[in-house]
């Protein structure tokens, strides 16, 4: 037996109120005034009986009222029975939570999931009773609640499932989820607590559930019934286009770029990949035929444009339709640039004895060849050390830091700031770095370098290390994988600085011998801190006069200008969006995919002012361009691992599910029959507000009884009269 209101507070009322009688009964005993006189000695004796028979009659009245108390305190207590059979102990009330998953893989079938698992909740709210207390969730990273804590009205609940036409492009956060439904089942005042959730028991969710899913699940079984329904599949086929990204190429006015989209078969059998077409600026570029398809396997075709203008040009790749439309179309935004400001400060000697040359020297041979006209769209400024703090940091694009000793704190702020504001960096170690100086400022988890540097270690070979093959999906990794083998053994690396990589940064290359960080990436705000920890000149490697070096610099520098993957994000999440140019309180305009534009204020976040945008449809979003302030234009694409389709086997869901005391209700039959035979709890308050009234109805019949019954007999003096009219009146009383 359990109680739905506090056993504390009512237990304490009922206890009080229990006290009341017995303190009248006592305070009228208490303040009774006895007067001797003669006469009334004469008369005691024959009074004895008497008194002993009212005590008794006033104890039985005591009683009553106390019990009368008691149970009208148990009745506010609201205690609940378990009980699997129907008696008439009680009434029956139960609290329903039906959370319907709304993932985007439940969009899956011509007769989607989704619309099969609404069907399943119009078969489980057939076990609701008129009044019972009912909620309806949608699931997914944002979920939402249609309707909380609602007394059940089957047209209001029919009329809400009813316009549920399709699940959202969101992913599932089974964890955030299930901690909503534990709040709203703490929220159910009846004793009986169901909790559904409708779901297509899709393989990335709730194949293997973590600890901390189960562990949810475990709490929320202490407080509710829990079930998971299946929702049922159509099958288990489905294709997608898992990225459309840029592998290569000049993403500059007259230039010339290769981007790739990676189609992959997330189903079980075997598929025909139909057709894959490219879109620039929603003209068709390119058509190609995907082929067949193994489950499981990943397939990347690449198509070439041109960019004839500057500006923001918007990509698709769309792929033949088949039963989940959604992820059949991926966009992408490449910001085309009529030119690039670039900065290279060396720290080296502008000459020195052995003849060698400055980092900055290799990086603008690399950056602008000799072969490509005049400046080739690459404008190049080249200073000083000493004179870095001269310059105007927002008139570049990207800088090149060579080999310099130290940077003061004010220079580290304004290099911040620049990256932060969407700016490129591109640090190279050498033996004028000092790590000490780097580390105070610079680098670390404070600073802006992707690691804290260490000591100067030497190759012992005289031979060099080599590049290992990279483990890392960036851009830079990709060019080095797919660098012919032979090529990639000639270049050889003699000394480099020791670095312990932050916590928010990535290893691009590493030396393969001992596993060093050879080129590490960090994102600070809007832009991005390159460090190579090697020199970018010959002093301590022979990377400047090997191709890889010129392909890794060019592609460095239109990585941190116009990387496509930068400007993609995934619906359903919210982003803080740069907006350079202006101030907080602003207001900018946002057109996307499916609404009206709509404004948003500028706040800020660090060092730099934002908007913040949710993107909630697939599709291309832009901030418009005001004055001199420029657009910003960005893409949101589903998760791509929502497109595995693949199901649990309702064997191994309830295997697994058995363990948290959860019910899979995957059988025939009738939704509602299953459920009512599983329901238990029954709320007892009615019966003891029944029982109190029975009872304060008997103690007045018998107090008027015994009264009445006094009024009859006849008293043998006034005395006697006076003491039972005075008894009389406590009954009443």
């Amino acid at each position: 037996m359990g109680a739905l209101n506090s056993f504390g507070l009512w237990g304490a009322l009922g206890l009080l109120g229990i006290a009341v009688p017995i303190i009248i009964h006592l305070l009228y005993r208490k303040h009774r005034r006895q007067t001797d006189w003669a006469a009334m000695e004469l008369l005691r004796r024959a009074l004895v009986i008497r008194s002993g028979q009212v005590k008794l009659e006033d104890y039985i009245i005591l009683a009553l009222r106390c019990l009368t108390l008691a149970l009208l305190a148990l009745a506010l207590l609201r205690p609940t029975m378990n009980s699997d059979s129907s008696t008439f102990l009680g009434d029956k009330k139960v609290g329903m939570i039906v959370a319907i998953d709304a993932s985007f893989s439940m969009n899956h079938g011509e007769h989607s999931r989704f619309e099969r698992a609404v069907e399943k909740a119009k078969e489980i709210f057939e076990a609701a009773n008129e009044g019972d207390s009912v909620s309806i969730v949608l699931m997914s990273n944002r979920p939402q609640v249609l309707l909380r804590g609602a007394h059940y009205n089957k047209g209001q609940v029919n009329d809400i499932l009813d316009d549920l036409k399709t699940a959202t492009s969101h992913q599932l956060n089974l964890d955030q989820n299930i901690e909503l439904l534990d709040e709203l089942v703490g929220e159910l005042k009846t004793p009986g607590k169901e909790c559904f959730l409708i779901t297509d028991a899709q393989e990335l969710d709730w194949a293997n559930l973590p600890a901390t899913a189960l562990t949810a699940l475990e709490n929320l079984t202490d407080n509710a019934n829990v079930f998971v329904v299946p929702a049922g599949t159509e099958g288990e086929e489905n294709l997608s286009i898992e990225r459309l990204s840029y592998t290569w190429g000049t993403l500059r006015e007259a230039g010339e770029a290769r981007f790739s989209a990676q189609i992959r078969n997330t189903g079980r059998r075997a598929a025909d990949g139909g057709t894959l077409e490219f879109f620039v600026d929603n003209e068709l570029s390119k058509r190609v035929t995907v082929g067949p398809l193994e489950p499981g396997e990943t397939r990347s075709l690449e198509f070439t444009t041109l960019f004839d203008q500057p500006g923001d040009v918007r990509l698709k790749a769309q792929l033949s339709k088949d039963s989940l439309v959604d992820d059949n179309v991926r966009h992408a935004v490449a910001r085309i640039r009529s030119g690039i400001n670039l900065l290279l400060v060396d720290g080296s000697p502008s000459s020195s004895p052995d003849g060698t040359r400055g980092g900055a020297y290799y990086a603008k041979v690399a950056l602008r060849p000799k072969d490509t006209g005049p400046d080739g769209g690459v404008v190049i400024s080249e200073v000083e050390a000493p004179d870095l703090a001269l310059e105007q940091l927002g008139e570049f694009d990207v800088i090149f830091l060579s080999n310099l000793h130290s940077l003061s704190s004010d220079m580290v702020g304004r290099l911040r700031r620049f990256v932060a504001g969407g700016g490129g960096l591109i640090v190279f170690a050498g033996d004028r770095v000092e790590a000490s100086d780097y580390n105070k400022h610079f680098a670390g988890e404070e600073g802006i370098l992707p690691g804290i540097l260490k000591e100067v270690t030497s190759c012992q070979d005289q031979k060099g290390w080599t590049i290992g093959q990279p483990k890392s999906d960036h851009l830079l990794a990709s060019l080095v994988k797919g660098y012919p083998e032979k090529l990639l053994d000639a270049i050889r690396i003699s000394k480099l600085i020791a670095v312990e990589p932050t916590s928010d940064s990535v290893v691009i290359l590493s030396v393969a011998e001992t596993g060093a960080p050879l080129l590490l990436a960090r994102e600070i705000g809007a832009g991005t801190v390159l460090f190579l920890t090697t020199s970018g000149n010959k002093s301590w490697n022979n990377l400047p006069r090997e191709p890889l070096y010129t392909i890794l610099l060019q592609q460095a520098v239109t990585m941190l200008t116009s990387d496509p993957g930068g400007l993609q994000f995934t619906v359903g999440n919210e982003v803080n969006l740069a907006v350079s140019g202006r101030e907080v309180g602003d207001f900018v305009s946002l057109d996307s995919p499916a609404e009206d534009d709509q404004d948003i204020r500028v706040t800020q976040d660090g060092d730099q002012t934002v908007a913040t945008v949710e993107f909630r449809d697939l599709g291309v979003y832009s901030i418009k361009a005001e004055g001199k302030n420029p657009a910003v234009v960005i893409a949101a694409n589903l998760d791509a691992r929502e497109s595995n389709v693949r199901v649990v086997d309702g064997n191994a869901l309830t295997d697994q599910l058995n363990e948290a005391g959860v019910e899979v209700l995957d059988r025939d039959g009738s939704m509602s029959e299953v459920i009512k035979d599983a329901r238990r709890g029954r709320e007892l308050a009615h019966l003891f507000l029944l029982l109190a009234v029975l009872a304060f109805l008997l103690q007045s019949m018998l107090a008027r009884y015994y009264t009445n019954k006094m009024d009859r007999e006849d008293a043998p003096d006034l005395a006697a009269t006076l003491q039972l009219s005075q008894v009389a009146a406590a009954r009443r009383s």
